[in-house]
């Protein structure tokens, strides 16, 4: 049996800083993911460990001790039309992608994220 808890890694890019890190998700029950904490992490590395290899579904949310953007601090986060992820505050409704440079404004919510493992 296997007691090990279902873990991802999605790639961000920090919108105050434009750099990359990783947030860990946790499937805390079926396709209800919980991030836990965060990291820096180099492009290179990203792309080496696949961290943009598969996707997860669900409902996105974050433990009460996750520490946030390990640049900024924000604690919340916006995909783009681009399908990248970004850093947000929790409060502008207009924002700017840090991938692509698209401006927009925010709606919905996140169906789907590009992850890969944490194995």
């Amino acid at each position: 049996m296997n007691n090990k808890p279902n873990v991802v890694i999605v790639i961000v890019k920090c919108t105050s800083h434009k750099k990359l890190y990783g947030i860990r998700f946790e499937e805390v029950t079926h396709n209800n993911w919980s991030g836990t904490w965060a990291f820096s992490i180099k492009e290179e590395v990203a792309k080496k460990e696949g961290y943009d290899k598969s996707r997860i579904t669900g409902k996105f949310s974050f433990d009460p001790k996750y520490p946030g953007c390990p640049y900024c601090y924000n604690k919340g986060f916006f995909q783009c039309s681009c399908d990248k992820i970004n850093c947000w505050n929790g409060m502008a409704m207009s924002v700017q992608c840090s991938w692509c440079g698209q401006n927009g404004e925010l709606a919905g919510s996140i169906q789907s994220i590009s992850s890969g493992g944490d194995r």
